[in-house]
């Protein structure tokens, strides 16, 4: 779900971006901006105090550019005797990205009872040329039934539904229904679609003050904190007038601001123009130069960031270790896992990293055929790992830049995309053949225009001899490098945290972190 564009080029050795988008690496960031603050854009829309129909429009802006818009629809209705809320929200945002545009759309569907319990949910997002994905929930009593098609293919699940959870546009309605006074505070459980999972929502009132309004007039408004426990350290501040309406909201992310205002269907369906903006040059993280980089066994960084601790971001595993120098600084050392020369028997890492998920199709005909043509007749799991680490990097040919992440079986087919699509792909075609694979999302050297930084990427891990060992597919020179910072890793199981959550620390640290090579 990220911006991509980088490759890396082997006639003159080094990152660079040309023209003609062609090579070999990806840098990518902020695309699933839009689906974390689903849960706050227009969080606090005007909605009336006993339900009646209304409609309100908001825009989206980031470093004070206009990237898009939201509309949402909360009206009552009858059914069985009962008055009930349907609510739609929907969002439409469009984003450059080294040249190119990404567009994305999101809506949002749900039923609800007056108290704000949940019914019935449907959530779609549409980023062409990929296909759409739509998750459909239904409540009944303590089950909650989910239907999620991503590439055409719909797999339905039941699990436990805790009756005290709330709607996730119930938000938007209880602070009309029961407004806040300075100081007061409110919190309540609420399911969220994009993350297929309950958080806490937490809501603080702060003080009336000013607020410069997108017209430069000022209102004098309630000024409230939201935090949801999806995304720890990530929160929304909004500012609600005297008749429950968020004239303004504001989520840091990427080294800025994604702001709303509530505004007029005419001013939100204004014209965007995306040639200012540039997230993923924008977010990336100028250091010294690391050169002869591939033949570094071991290089140490001293990670820094304002207000927060860099430790919660940086993984430590057998690659990466973390020692504190303050509050906000460490030192991180990475010392690169190679690939090795063959396999020895040890223990599985859990039977997720071996099935079949909704975003890694193992079972699909096109990742078994590209499974099949990388291994050959090999048979030892290192060996295998290394030719489709390669495999990937040279089928992948046809760099994408509109497509946010895909899933392992629209990649296979379509052969396109970026960073994100090799990945996935990747970690499919190694469980078809029965090697453990997990996704790692963090931070890889890179040179643009000849100056050296650090940018998003997402990369493969294969569980071998024990030990979980980097592979990246978009480079595929046999494992990743002292180069790749790692903030955080999934096995995309439908058990667990959906992709967006996984991406979550990159956006929360990339575009405020400061990265300094330790000689």
């Amino acid at each position: 779900m990220f911006l991509a564009g980088l490759y890396f080029d082997e006639s003159c050795k080094m990152y660079k971006f040309p023209s003609s988008f062609s090579g070999r690496v990806c840098h990518h960031s902020g695309v699933a901006v839009v689906l974390l603050l689903l849960g706050t854009t227009g969080i606090f829309a005007a909605e009336a105090a006993a339900i009646e129909k209304e409609e309100s429009w908001q825009i989206l802006l980031m470093s004070g550019q206009r990237i898009g818009y939201s509309r949402s629809l909360i009206e009552p209705f009858e059914r069985d005797g009962q008055i009930l809320v349907r609510a739609a929200i929907e969002t439409h945002m469009t984003i450059k990205r080294f040249g190119q545009v990404l567009r994305l759309a999101t809506t949002l569907h749900t039923e609800e009872t007056i108290d704000g319990d949940l019914l019935r949910f449907e959530f779609e997002m549409a980023n062409p040329p990929a296909g759409a994905t739509k998750t459909t929930g239904i409540i009944s009593g303590d089950k909650l039934t989910l239907e999620n098609e991503i590439a055409g293919k719909k797999v339905t699940s039941t699990k436990p539904w805790d009756t005290t959870v709330k709607s996730p546009i119930y938000q938007e309605r209880i602070l009309k229904q029961h407004p806040l006074q300075p100081g007061e505070t409110k919190s309540f459980a609420a399911y969220l679609p994009e993350f297929s999972k309950v958080a806490t929502i937490k809501i603080v009132a702060d003080k009336m003050e000013p607020v410069t309004l997108l017209d430069d007039k000022t209102e004098t408004a309630l000024k409230v904190k939201v935090t949801q426990s999806a995304v720890p350290g990530m929160f929304t501040l909004g500012w609600i007038d005297s008749n429950g309406v968020t004239l303004k909201s504001s989520t840091s992310m990427l080294g800025t601001d994604m702001v709303t205002y509530t505004v007029s269907r005419e001013e939100a369906l204004k014209k965007i123009d995306t040639e200012e903006l540039d997230l993923a040059v924008s977010t990336l993280i100028k250091v010294k130069p690391i050169p002869g980089l591939y033949d570094r066994k071991e290089i140490t960084y001293r990670v820094h960031i304002p207000d927060q601790d860099p430790a919660e971001f940086l993984a430590v595993d057998d690659v990466q270790s973390v020692k504190k120098i303050d509050d906000h600084t460490v030192e991180l050392t990475v010392v690169p896992l190679p690939i090795p020369p063959v396999s020895k028997t040890s223990d599985s890492p859990g039977p997720e990293f071996l099935q079949a998920s909704e975003f890694l199709q193992v079972d699909d005909k096109n990742v078994q055929r590209h499974a099949n043509a990388a291994a050959g007749k090999l048979t030892d799991p290192a060996q295998i790992a290394k030719a489709m680490e390669r495999y990937v990097r040279d089928k992948l040919d046809k760099k994408n830049f509109s497509t946010a992440l895909a899933s392992a079986a629209e990649v296979a087919e379509n052969l396109e995309g970026d960073c994100t699509e090799h990945a996935v792909l990747l970690a499919a075609m190694l469980r078809a053949r029965h090697i453990p694979s997990r996704v790692a999302v963090g931070m890889v050297y890179v040179e643009l225009d000849k100056q050296p930084s650090f940018g998003g990427h997402m990369w493969t891990e294969a569980f071998l001899n024990g030990k979980w060992v980097p592979l990246d597919g978009t480079l595929g020179r046999g494992g990743a490098t002292a180069g790749h910072i790692k903030l955080g890793d999934a096995s995309f199981s439908d058990e667990n945290a959906t992709p967006i959550g996984t991406f979550a620390p990159l956006m929360l640290a990339i575009g405020t972190m400061r990265i300094e090579v330790v000689e």
